[in-house]
């Protein structure tokens, strides 16, 4: 069999491959270039990183049964959609001042504790998550709850709640946006939402 040949038949059975099967060739194959992708967006290496694995983690749950080729653009999708999140977050913005904050380490006197602003802060911004949580639709609030806490599949969620996968998504996706505009107003409180 000439080289080619046999290139083309190893390429071949990997286009029938669905699943896990399908995600670690996905993952051999596309790792370093959506480790790229998200590292254009973000700076901190580690965080694009873990944004990659999050976007395999998240299409492996919600689409299990789906083929290489469908896979691939649902990688890249859930990526960028990953990436828009943390930077809207203000995690970028806090690990940016965490960053400059550390470069002063030496002239602090315990760098490496939690201030007491920073604890009253991180107490504030629980309570407005809290909030808009019990400001929720319960259904809203019940599939954002199973997603991010019980780590359910939209598949398992929309089981429960007796709903389709795609009201689940729905419901995640304006839960999400609710307490992103409640934690954005606390960040400016003149803005109106």
């Amino acid at each position: 069999m000439p080289a080619d040949a046999s290139a083309t038949a190893r390429a071949l059975p990997s286009k029938g491959l669905v699943g896990d099967a399908a995600l670690k060739v996905l993952f051999r194959e596309n790792h370093s270039q959506l480790l790229r992708f998200c590292r254009i967006r973000i700076s901190h290496a580690a965080d694009a990183e873990d944004l990659v694995q999050d976007a395999f983690l998240s299409v492996r749950r919600a689409y299990p049964d789906k083929g290489i080729d469908e896979l691939r653009p649902l990688l890249f999708t859930a990526l960028r959609n990953l990436t828009l999140d943390y930077l809207k977050s203000g995690y970028a913005k806090q690990r940016r001042s965490s960053a400059e904050i550390g470069d002063m380490g030496e002239f602090l006197a315990c760098p490496r504790s939690v201030t007491p602003e920073t604890q009253l802060r991180d107490a504030q911004l629980l309570a407005i998550v809290q909030a808009a949580l019990a400001a929720l639709d319960p259904r809203k609030r019940e599939a954002l709850l199973l997603s991010r806490l019980e780590r359910l599949t939209h598949k398992e969620i929309a089981k429960r709640l007796s709903v389709s996968p795609r009201t689940v998504r729905s419901d995640i996706t304006d839960a999400m946006a609710v307490i992103a505009k409640s934690l954005e107003r606390a960040e400016d409180p003149e803005r109106e939402g």
